[in-house]
């Protein structure tokens, strides 16, 4: 093989046909899970670009190889690895389960020629690329390109590249990136070079005279070379490319597009979009012409006049025209009536050249049956050209000359209908770096997905998660996941303080939160809620200031089922006030204080007899709660406060509690409640407010707040406002609240405070939801169109179905859409922490629960 190159400075590429490219890197957008609106606007950017170019065009996508020592960095990226052993040991476990993976991702590239100024440069650019041709057949090093001609090329690209369109997002691409695109061209399936990262060094030495190390590749056409010399060959059935590196043999075949429809409809036109959908990766190029509507139209005249002449040759014909003939009439005037209309319209003449590769030319022949059966069931169809292997090759390589294979196949287009394809659309999911939380559902190979629950705070973004899906859909799995997350990342090498908590709240019967906890990195302290509990959760003894006072009247308001602003509301306000202030701060201090106000006379108090009154009534209240089985939890004195250690993770187990139904907790039930589950429901909050105060402590500690299951917080207008509170003042105290429920008005109910929750939350995982109901609120959730029939599917039958063999069930367990930090929408699943105890301890399914440090 003979690179086109010889000379490579910043993204300018001169050619050996006299040209000069320029090469820019393209950042692409989710869009396969995006909303109609953002679908629409992506369509407005790329036909803004499109229309915004001139000539020819070449458009490269390519699927490089994630080397999974690579992700393992990304893994332990700024964690302090000396103080988290836990780690290092599953670092090594997943550097193992990854090397069996072939991982890949996608990278897209947009390539053009540059205009040379006037005949003078033309002719310079001719007797430069001629000389150094000839110098090399000699054996002579050819002359470097001069220095202010490189300025001044540079400059001309630039200028260029601020005429484009913002929408679509460019940079220049690097030196090193444009040899990795030639490497990669020559090594597809073998140990490729990894592909540089932004900001990576210089590639050439030497002012980019040389690229003689990318050139040591044997092309062989149909595997000639392998086969016997005595055996005819019959070229049609070797259609494919053999190219032979010191790394191996590179087995690739390269098909076209040759027919498409004759109108498209948006969405549901994405040929392009949909090659991520494939289970393999596949490298893609267009080689396109574009040139203005003004400069099209009189080709299209002409082909106006062929079909008007064609209708005289029927003249006569008792058959009549063709149909035929009367749509392609119809067509072609809606075609130069749409060419005509706008003074920006384009006419581009595409040709889509499509790559795969693999060990053997069988499995080139299995792919290439799966992408002719793909495009068959529409108006497309897909060539694999015989004998144009090694030029089909070379179209896929930035400055070699469009091969006439290519324009064998080229269609003519409006800008408009050839964005519908929607080319550099390819799926990027998580963050750049933080743990391997799941693998991308779509993108062709495997797509490792990293997420790094602490990293919005740090880039001032809340850190909040929920995770929706139907019983059993794996909601909670995703919940547990986060938490270990959080606990195996927690230390940073920036803060020496830092280190990963996390606080939960157990309501399971099996104390399947308490088992996980353990399994996890880090200590552990469980604490108890029930009658027989050892420590008091009295929140004027638990908690200091006026949120002690805040926190009882929460408490008490609705436990003694009073309004707030009535006579008995406005003296218990009182008299936690008062008593939050005296020395006996405590529940029985606060029946003291009652007992006090009762009996005294307030001639201040023109309502002062009702208040006694009030007061009387109180007392007798709280002295009845305290003769409950729970009531010692909250007014036994002699019950040591509740003090929080300095573990990891803290569980209060509150199984024994119990708690009301959703509906019984509404408005006009709530006063015929059963006083022990208004008691759990109450305590349960207190617990929650004890978790704020614990995340909210140390700015230098991240700390996640897990309610499973969280409804019963948010039903109340109290529990409201705190998970309000958690969610918005989480980010500058170094925190999140991580919610899991079927609903996601559970998180946020459908008020306005329940939208600002949910309107705070960052990551957002959608599980599989049959419920109809359920899934457009869970799809409006992400942010998309509750409506979408084709979501809707997606979420209701596409997401770990239930109707399928157990294996297939087991292999497609953990699958949701997840919205991440940046907003982009992708499929993945997650997938369990490579920690064997952990992983033990993370289901919940009956018959699954095994013995983890002693505890079943």
């Amino acid at each position: 093989m003979r690179l086109p190159v010889r000379h490579i400075s910043g993204n300018l590429i001169w050619t050996t046909s006299a040209s000069v490219w320029g090469v820019w890197r393209v950042e692409s957008d989710n869009y396969a899970h995006a909303s109609r609106q953002t679908k629409r606007e992506r369509l407005d950017q790329l036909e803004a670009l499109f229309k915004a170019l001139r000539g020819e065009v070449l458009m490269l996508s390519l699927c490089p190889q994630v080397d999974a020592a690579s992700v393992v960095d990304r893994m332990t990226s700024g964690v302090d690895l000396d103080k988290s052993p836990e780690l290092v040991e599953l670092s090594w476990k997943v550097l193992r389960q990854l090397e069996e993976l072939k991982l890949t991702s996608r990278v897209d590239f947009l390539a053009l020629p540059l205009s040379h100024a006037d005949f003078k440069e033309s002719f310079r650019a001719v007797t430069a690329s001629a000389a150094s041709e000839v110098m090399s057949s000699l054996g002579l090093l050819p002359p470097a390109v001069p220095a202010d001609e490189v300025a001044r090329r540079m400059t001309q690209a630039r200028r260029l590249a601020a005429t484009w369109p913002s929408g679509v997002r460019l940079r220049p691409a690097s030196e090193a990136e444009i040899l990795w695109i030639y490497a990669h061209s020559a090594r597809r399936g073998l140990q490729e070079p990894l592909l540089p990262e932004d900001g990576a060094p210089r590639g050439i030495r030497g002012r980019g005279r040389t690229v003689a190390a990318h050139t040591q590749v044997l092309l062989d056409e149909g595997g000639r070379g392998q086969l016997s010399s005595k055996a005819p060959t019959n070229p049609l059935k070797h259609k494919y490319l053999r190219a032979e590196t010191e790394y191996g043999s590179s087995y690739q075949a390269f098909c076209v597009l040759s027919e498409m429809p004759d109108s498209f409809v948006f969405p549901g036109s994405e040929y392009i979009a949909a090659l991520d959908e494939f289970s393999f990766p596949i490298d893609w190029c267009i080689r396109m012409t574009i040139e203005s509507g003004s400069k099209a139209e009189p080709k299209s005249r002409r082909r106006a006049n062929e079909l008007a002449h064609q209708y005289t040759e029927y003249d006569g014909d008792v058959a009549g025209v063709p149909a035929h003939l009367d749509k392609d009439t119809a067509s072609l005037d809606e075609y130069r009536s749409r060419l005509t209309s706008s003074s920006t319209e384009v006419e581009i003449r595409p040709s889509l050249a499509m790559c795969v590769w693999g060990d053997s030319p069988a499995d080139l022949d299995e792919q290439m049956a799966a992408l002719r059966n793909h495009f068959g069931g529409s108006d497309y169809t897909v060539e694999r050209p015989a004998g144009d292997q090694v030029n089909l090759f070379h179209a896929m390589l930035p400055g070699a000359r469009s091969p006439r294979v290519m324009n064998d196949y080229a269609q003519v287009m409006l800008a408009r209908d050839f964005s519908m394809a929607m080319p550099f659309s390819g799926q990027g999911l998580g963050d750049d770096a933080g743990s391997l939380f799941g693998l991308q559902l779509s993108g062709g190979g495997v797509r490792p997905v990293l997420i790094d629950f602490s990293h919005g705070p740090r880039v001032n973004v809340a850190a909040n998660g929920a995770f929706i899906g139907e019983l059993g859909s794996g909601k909670s799995v995703g919940l547990k996941s986060a938490l270990y997350s959080i606990l195996s990342t927690g230390h940073r090498l920036a803060r020496a303080a830092s280190r990963g908590r996390g606080l939960v709240i157990d309501r399971t019967p099996q104390r399947e939160w308490v088992r996980f906890v353990e399994a996890c990195p880090g200590t552990t302290q469980v604490i108890d809620v029930d009658e027989n509990a050892g420590l008091s959760l009295d929140p004027l003894r638990v908690f200091t200031g006026p949120r002690a006072a805040r926190y009882a009247e929460s408490f008490l308001t609705p436990l003694l089922d009073i309004a707030s602003m009535s006579v008995e509301g406005v003296t218990l306000a009182e008299a936690i006030e008062a008593t939050n202030t005296s020395a006996n701060r405590s529940m029985s201090g606060l029946i003291d204080t009652l007992v006090e106000r009762a009996r005294t006379v307030d001639p201040d108090e023109p309502n002062d007899a009702a208040v006694r009154a009030a007061a009387s009534e109180l007392v007798r209240k709280l002295r009845s709660l305290a003769k409950k089985d729970l009531g010692r939890v909250i007014f036994d004195l002699n019950l040591p406060v509740v003090r929080v250690s300095d573990a990891d993770s803290i569980v209060f187990a509150v199984s024994s509690l119990k708690l009301p139904t959703k509906e019984e907790l509404d408005e006009h039930r709530l006063s015929r409640l059963e006083v022990e589950k208004k008691f759990g429901w109450r305590l349960m909050y207190l617990v929650a407010a004890l978790c704020r105060e614990i995340a909210f402590m140390s700015e230098d500690e991240f700390t996640g707040v897990f309610f499973d299951e969280c409804w019963w917080l948010s039903s109340s207008p109290e529990g409201l406002d705190l998970m309000l509170e958690i969610v918005r003042d989480g980010r500058k105290h170094n925190a999140g609240l991580f919610a899991a429920s079927h609903d996601p008005y559970d998180i946020g109910p459908d008020n306005e405070q329940g939208e600002k929750i949910r309107g705070l939350i960052t990551h957002v995982f959608v599980f599989r939801q049959r419920s109809r109901q359920l899934a457009a609120r869970a799809l409006e959730f992400l942010g998309l169109d509750g409506t979408d029939s084709t979501m809707l599917k997606i979420v209701t039958e596409n997401l770990s179905p239930v109707n399928v063999s157990d294996h297939e069930r087991a292999i497609r367990a953990g699958e949701c859409l997840y919205r991440d930090l940046k907003r982009r929408i992708g499929g993945m699943k997650v997938l369990i922490p490579a920690d064997e105890q952990a992983a033990d301890a993370i289901h919940t399914t009956p018959g699954e629960l095994i013995l983890v440090k002693g505890r079943s």
